[in-house]
């Protein structure tokens, strides 16, 4: 974008920071609430593409049968170190706002995920070639 060889970009990450620094704009971002980064910036959802939800969630996944005490002490060192603002920085840099969950939380929203876009992938009829 920056050299004029593509108009468009959908994924904030690499481009942040020149959002931040004037040299690109960003149009929309695509959760359904607006972004702590740029709070201006409005979601796809208040632009007219209703219910528009693309929002990414990144976390650890542990082998089926790991022990739940194992699970919970990981997932306290994870949110403990996602409160540093070390961390909190590093991953904001990349366009993405850190959110600790709890394990049940965060498998829930792996279930979630996976129903809207497995709806999104039968009504349109998408498939791997």
């Amino acid at each position: 974008m920056l050299g004029g060889q593509i108009d468009f970009l959908f994924d904030p990450g690499i481009a942040i920071q020149y959002v931040k620094t004037g040299k690109l704009r960003m149009l929309a971002v695509a959760s359904l609430r607006r972004s702590p980064l740029v709070p201006d910036v409005p979601t796809l959802d208040e632009l007219g593409l209703k219910g528009f939800d693309a929002d990414a969630v990144f976390g650890l996944y542990a082998p089926a049968g790991t022990p739940q005490a194992v699970i919970r002490r990981v997932n306290a060192e994870v949110n403990r170190a996602l409160e540093s603002p070390a961390v909190r920085s590093r991953i904001e840099i990349l366009g993405n706002v850190p959110e600790p969950l709890t394990p049940v939380a965060f498998g829930e929203k792996g279930v979630a995920d996976f129903k809207r876009f497995g709806t999104v992938i039968k009504e349109r009829g998408i498939r791997a070639d």
